[in-house]
């Protein structure tokens, strides 16, 4: 087990953020059922101008998700 894996329960959505073609994006996963990988449960279509927008915005949508 991961130290990643340790400290999300597998019907967690974590989200993450990054850097890619110029631009900040999010995604939210979770873990796949037999503990082996993510899943992608949503994303950002389009991209941010800096990593706080991007990390407000995932956020924004992580807490819908939690409803």
């Amino acid at each position: 087990m991961t130290t990643f894996q340790a400290s999300h329960p597998p019907d967690t959505p974590v989200l993450h953020v990054f850097e890619d073609a110029g631009g900040w994006h999010w995604g939210i996963t979770v873990q796949r059922a037999m503990g082996y990988g993510f899943k992608l449960i949503a994303f950002s279509e389009s991209d941010f101008p800096d990593e706080d927008s991007a990390r407000r915005d995932g956020n924004q949508t992580l807490e819908s998700l939690a409803k």
